[in-house]
């Protein structure tokens, strides 16, 4: 059996599992959304805590849109004219996202990029119970993101390594970017 038969098999056991019912499908459908859809809210929430968490809130920000829109989608680019194309799951089936409309192409997985490039960055910046919450939201989403068909299992491993080197690129220039965020905070007069 190949790595592809290997995925296809992970993901429409799971697809079918949160098919099984009409609580487990609308479980994971929430569970896929809430909490990169809550992110923001918590990072507008810690802005608002305090100087260290006004400066953290914004590089996690900042975090999260590198590693959403220019390394998850250089990586995406690469593969797909590398590669080429397949379906996502759900396109068999009609599911459409929440929010917004959601591109054919899947892998990796922005959701499983993001959220655990940002869980990372919970746990560097020293936020553990933030950390601990998102890390066990981002298994939660990834798992409703395959059982609601919006990915393959495979998606979401590549998302998730996506999101660790993400995070370890942008870590590694926190330093200069912390001076320059305190920097231009206390110019526009958000720190003291």
């Amino acid at each position: 059996m190949s790595l592809l038969d290997l995925d296809y098999r992970l993901t429409f056991s799971l697809f079918n599992f949160g098919n099984s019912s009409e609580f487990v499908k609308y479980l994971s459908l929430g569970l896929a959304a809430v909490f990169a859809y809550g992110l923001p809210l918590v990072l507008i929430w810690m802005f608002w805590r305090g100087a260290k968490n006004r400066i953290d809130s914004i590089k996690l920000f900042l975090l999260g849109i590198f590693t959403w829109k220019i390394f998850n989608s250089a990586v995406g680019a690469y593969y797909y004219n590398t590669w080429g194309f397949r379906d996502r799951p759900f396109s068999l089936n009609g599911t459409v996202e929440l929010f917004f409309e959601q591109p054919q192409k899947a892998f990796p997985s922005d959701h499983a990029a993001l959220l655990l490039a940002v869980t990372a960055g919970f746990f560097f910046y020293r936020y553990p119970k933030l950390g601990w919450w998102f890390l066990a939201g981002t298994i939660l989403s990834s798992l409703g993101r395959i059982t609601v068909g919006f990915h393959y299992v495979g998606d979401i491993l590549a998302g998730w390594v996506v999101g660790l080197v993400a995070a370890a690129l942008f870590i590694a220039l926190d330093k200069p970017l912390h001076r320059t965020l305190e920097r231009l905070l206390t110019r526009i007069g958000l720190l003291k």
